[in-house]
Order: structure tokens, then sequence, then C-alpha cells
């Protein structure tokens, strides 16, 4: 008896459905678009509406790669916050603070980086700070990137910049930066260097480590491809 009612049921729905279907395909639509049919805009009345909403605009439209790249994320109320940049290393090794000695008086957050092991008491490839950008860096073989950020030292130190991949931690590209070498390592300076990718990974990260005891400073770090829309650089 059951059975009988369920399948009546079923019946029922699917005529429901056809008359449904019937009904819509006789339906007309009517649009008036003639200029008496609606309200008059001022010519002075514009207006540019954009929302950034997953990284829609940094990490997208602007193609930094960096995310947090001054270090401000966490604000005033959460100085401490150095998202998603990670450390790499343990507090046997290296601390990570933020300093508020910036050289940009309008974001002066600074990470401040003290290096304690030195050359083998580190790891092999150093200890330093790992940016994933916005959930994964994408790294093409054979396109360019321009790595720029700014760094002050005490005393002569030698950094190694690299793209890393995913995938068993292989350098997609990388150098040194020796800093400290003309007697004026306090002062704030700007680095700036184009690197090609030797490898293609679509979940890189960028690296900062160094294996050289002492103390400095970082801000400010982005990273780019040349070839973007217009060529707009970093």
């Amino acid at each position: 008896m059951a059975s009988f009612f369920s399948i009546l049921l079923l019946i029922i729905i699917q005529c429901f459905h056809q008359i449904r279907a019937q009904q819509l395909e006789n339906a007309k639509l009517i649009v008036n678009a003639s200029s008496s049919s609606g309200k008059q805009i001022p010519d002075t009345f514009m207006g540019v509406f954009f929302e950034e909403i997953n990284h829609a605009g940094a990490g997208g439209l602007w193609a930094e790669l960096v995310s947090n790249i001054g270090f401000e994320a966490g604000g005033e109320n959460d100085a401490s916050n150095i998202h998603p940049w990670t450390i790499i290393g343990d507090k046997s090794s290296i601390l990570v603070s933020i300093d508020r000695n910036s050289c940009f008086n309008l974001n002066k957050n600074a990470l401040k980086m003290e290096i304690l092991c030195n050359n083998y008491s580190c790891l092999p490839d150093g200890v330093g700070i790992s940016n994933p950008g916005f959930w994964g860096m994408n790294i093409e073989k054979g396109r360019k990137y321009k790595v720029i950020f700014y760094v002050r030292s005490e005393e002569k130190i030698v950094l190694k910049v690299s793209f890393v991949g995913s995938d068993d931690r292989v350098k997609l590209a990388s150098t040194d930066i020796i800093l400290g070498i003309d007697g004026k390592s306090s002062t704030w300076k700007r680095i700036e260097h184009v690197f090609e990718a030797n490898a293609t990974n679509h979940n890189s990260s960028l690296q900062i480590t160094t294996t050289r005891k002492g103390v400095l400073w970082l801000d400010q770090i982005s990273a780019m491809p040349l070839d973007t829309y217009k060529f707009s650089l970093n």
C-alpha cells in the first residue's frame, strides 16, 4: 500500500513539473530601455568600486609575490604578528622580533634577526625567515623575478636569498648578498637582484638565510615577476 502511494506521489510531482515547464515556455519578458524609462543621472556623478577579497589586489591584479612585505599585518596592537612569515631555525640559533626602527617613517615596523649560531653550528642552509606568498609562489623555469628589500646590519654578514620549491626544498634560484664590507653596515641599504628560475614549482617560498652570527634588520621585502602587465615593477 505504501509503495502505491509513493508511485502516485511521483506521478503527481512529474505532472506538476510538466505543467510548470509549459508555463515557463510561454512566458514573455519585455524591457523598456528608452531614455524616458529611467531616472536621469547627473554628469558629475562618478565612482569606482574595488573590493579587496582573497587578495584580489596585492597578490592578484598587483603581481606581488610576498605577503606582508613590511611586517605590518598585526598593526600596532599585535606587532609581533609576522604571519605568514615563518622562522627557519630554533630559539637556540635565531631570535626574531619586530622593532620600530624602520627607515620608513609611515611604516615603522622592521624585522630584527639575532643570529646566535655561527657557520657549522647553524643549519646547513642557514637560519632566517621564509615567506610562502599567497598560498604558495608560482615560480616558473626561465622566468625572471626581481627581489627588492631593505637591510641594516651591525657587522659584516652574508645573506643567502633564494626561491625554494616545495619538493625536497630544491632551490629554484639563489644568490649571496654580502653586507658590511664598506664599513657602513649600520645604515639601511636597498638591495635589488634579478633571479632567473632554473625549475618550475607552483608552491614555492622566498627565503632569506645566513650562517654568520650577528644582528640585522629587514624591511619591505618584495618579489615580482619582470613580465607583468605593462611591465609594472615593485
